[in-house]
């Protein structure tokens, strides 16, 4: 075979493969089966608060009990698995690229320590696959080596590798919708965790927090606040029940610093990490907290949020 044949034959294929390529992309980003694909198809919208975190608050805060209380509007943009990377891609995308707009961004994070971390999440980064077309997106990821290179621009690579996600099933499902949301598709906030606590999360959580760290890195948390101030929207940090909360001498004082942190940063804090320590009534699997457990903390959290003046409640007109 003469190599000119060879050479079209080559370019034809890899056409032929940048197209599907590009087709299975645009049905899985007009798709909302994923968190993900949700969050990222809200565009031009207006909340007065957003949630923003990881499990606890996915399936912790209640947007239906919140908005009672305050008679505001809110949706959950928490996903579950995520770091605080991924969140911080999550809000960028969400204010910036997408021109959403809010009053509030509540931050769950549960732990001081974990909003210091620049590791990658396996559950939360494979639902961004659709995404790394985006240079917002594809920025983050590049740093953590070459395979992001190939995910982003050889054809199909990063669907081959996270098939489980992006395989035939969730292609098919972009026509026949036979799967279905594993979320609110209203509120984005989560239930199914289960109602009876089942004691997988046995180990004590420890609070940790290191100043001299957090004037140096926090790196992705600081790009959250960012975004924040470029979109005049005023961040709340919080930490919901944890189940097992070290309430030790060295946690309380660990605690104390970190507020103290938020304060010289002009951020407003408020922790219930030991609200509901060791009532595992109220906790499903994984240590989650169940439906009764999120209506409890939920209604704690805009109790002392409206209390201290943090959020301005709704006033409801009388006809």
């Amino acid at each position: 075979m003469k190599p000119r044949y060879v050479i079209i034959g080559v370019v034809l294929v890899a056409v032929l493969a940048t197209g599907l390529h590009s087709w299975f992309e645009n049905r899985y980003t007009n798709n909302q089966l994923y968190k993900t694909q949700w969050i990222l198809n809200k565009k031009n919208t207006y909340n007065d608060y957003v949630v923003l975190g990881a499990s606890h608050s996915y399936v912790g805060f209640d947007i239906g009990m919140a908005d009672s209380l305050t008679r505001l509007k809110g949706i959950n943009l928490s996903l579950d698995g995520s770091l605080i990377g991924t969140q911080s891609i999550l809000a960028n995308m969400y204010f910036n690229r997408n021109k959403n707009k809010a009053k509030y961004l509540l931050f769950s994070i549960d732990n001081p320590s974990a909003i210091n971390t620049e590791l990658l999440a396996d559950i939360a980064d494979g639902r961004m696959m659709p995404y790394l077309k985006y240079d917002e997106v594809f920025s983050f990821y590049k740093p953590y080596g070459i395979k992001w290179y190939f995910d982003r621009y050889v054809p199909f690579w990063k669907y081959a590798e996270y098939n489980y996600y992006w395989g035939p099933h969730v292609f098919a499902n972009t026509w026949l919708n036979y799967m279905k949301q594993d979320f609110d598709s209203v509120s984005g906030s989560r239930y199914d965790y289960g109602y009876r606590y089942d004691n997988s999360d046995s180990n004590l959580v420890e609070i940790s927090f290191d100043l001299d760290k957090a004037a140096s890195q926090y790196k992705y948390f600081k790009k959250v606040i960012a975004v924040c101030k470029e979109n005049d929207v005023r961040p709340i940090l919080f930490t919901f029940p944890l189940g097992r909360a070290d309430t030790s001498a060295i946690a309380r004082q660990n605690l104390a610093q970190f507020k103290s942190y938020c304060k010289d940063q002009g951020l407003e804090y408020v922790y219930l990490g030991d609200y509901l320590n060791y009532q595992f009534e109220y906790y499903g699997t994984k240590g989650h907290l169940n439906k009764k457990g999120a209506e409890l903390a939920t209604g704690k959290l805009m109790e002392i949020l409206m209390k201290e003046n943090m959020i301005t409640p709704a006033i409801v007109k009388n006809n």
